[in-house]
Formats: structure tokens, C-alpha cells, sequence
């Protein structure tokens, strides 16, 4: 059984080295992430998991992260200014962060929480099996459980991301965020 779960934010990025000029450049978009997840197993209630404890075990926070913030590589010459451009909410991710890195991460990530936080809702063997991330109205990138067996793509390196302090202040709590820094580390992702 699949279900789906949709986040939403407005964030702004830039793509250094994009075809468009228009993408290179800071700009923002309305993203929508849709996070698929599997089972073969209902949880008591007969649900693959209760879409509030998806919400509760870290989902809710690491998808509101990337609210009213700004993105940047850490190898953009606009990181060292991420502070200054928006200082309470902004991420440097050590890729380039287009939106077929940003469902691998968030695919990645999710798995992370899924395999280290506790079942809220007695879910069993839930697994991420992909993550949609809309940039546009017309275009989004997929990343599936079938791309980790030929993924060429850089890492992720979760732990290694630079998050503001007041996107922290805004999470429910930090649980979670050690858990999946934690696993990024061991697994080398």
C-alpha cells in the first residue's frame, strides 16, 4: 500500500551554471514536496501510518525548514552571505541545489527519520519508496527507492548542512534532526 503526504514552502535558491540565466541568479519558487511512503503492513488503526504521525516524527519539521528560506551551495560565493541575505532562515547544502538534489535529499532524509525515529502510530516496515519535489506548476524532479542502486548523483551529506538557528527555533523539537545527522554520519550519505 502507498500513501502520499504534501508539504509546501516558498523558498528561494540559485543554480550556479544553470542553461537559464534566470535560474543562476537568486530567484524563488512555491515548492511542493509529495512524499510517498510503503508498507505491506496497516498500522492498528488500518492505516500504512497516521498522517499526523508522519507530521510528529520530524516530517513536519525538516519540510518547514525549507520555509521563506534561502538555499545556497556551499560552494556559491553567496554562502559566506546567507546570514545577511536572510538570517533567520537559511540552508547551505554542500551541492548544488537543483531540484533533482533536493528530492534526493529529501528521499534521503525521510528515510533517515523513517529508520530512526519511533512509530508513532504503530506503523511497521514503512519505507520512503519516492519524493516529488515541484519547483513549478510544470516541472518537478523524482527520486524513487529504485534510484539508490544506480545514484551517480554527489551526496547528500545531511550532516554536514549549514541550518540557521531560527529555522531550529521553529522545529517542535531536535530529536529527530540528531537521529538523522547521526545515521548521515555512519552511513556516509
Amino acid at each position: 500500500m502507498l500513501i502520499r503526504k504534501l508539504f509546501k514552502a516558498e523558498m528561494a535558491h540559485m543554480v550556479p551554471g544553470a542553461y537559464t540565466r534566470r535560474c543562476h541568479y537568486l530567484h524563488g519558487h512555491s515548492y511542493k514536496f509529495e512524499l510517498f511512503l510503503e508498507s505491506d503492513k496497516l498500522n492498528p488503526a488500518g492505516m500504512v501510518a497516521d498522517f499526523q504521525a508522519i507530521k510528529d516524527m520530524g516530517f513536519n519539521d525538516f519540510f518547514d525548514s525549507f520555509d521563506h528560506a534561502v538555499m545556497l551551495w556551499n560552494k556559491s560565493p553567496l554562502a559566506r552571505l546567507s546570514g545577511k541575505l536572510n538570517p533567520r532562515r537559511h540552508l547551505v547544502v554542500p551541492f548544488n541545489p537543483t531540484a533533482e538534489m533536493i528530492a534526493k535529499s529529501c528521499f534521503l532524509v525521510g528515510q533517515a527519520i523513517i529508520k530512526t525515529c519511533r512509530p508513532l502510530s504503530g506503523e511497521e516496515k514503512v519505507e520512503v519508496e519516492r519524493v516529488i519535489v515541484h519547483e513549478t506548476e510544470t516541472g518537478y524532479a523524482v527520486f524513487r527507492s529504485a534510484d539508490l542502486k544506480k545514484d551517480k548523483f554527489p551526496p547528500v551529506s545531511f550532516h554536514k548542512w549549514e541550518i540557521s538557528d531560527g529555522i531550529k527555533a521553529d522545529w517542535k523539537g531536535e530529536t529527530w534532526y540528531k537521529k538523522v545527522c547521526q545515521f548521515f554520519q555512519k552511513k556516509s550519505l
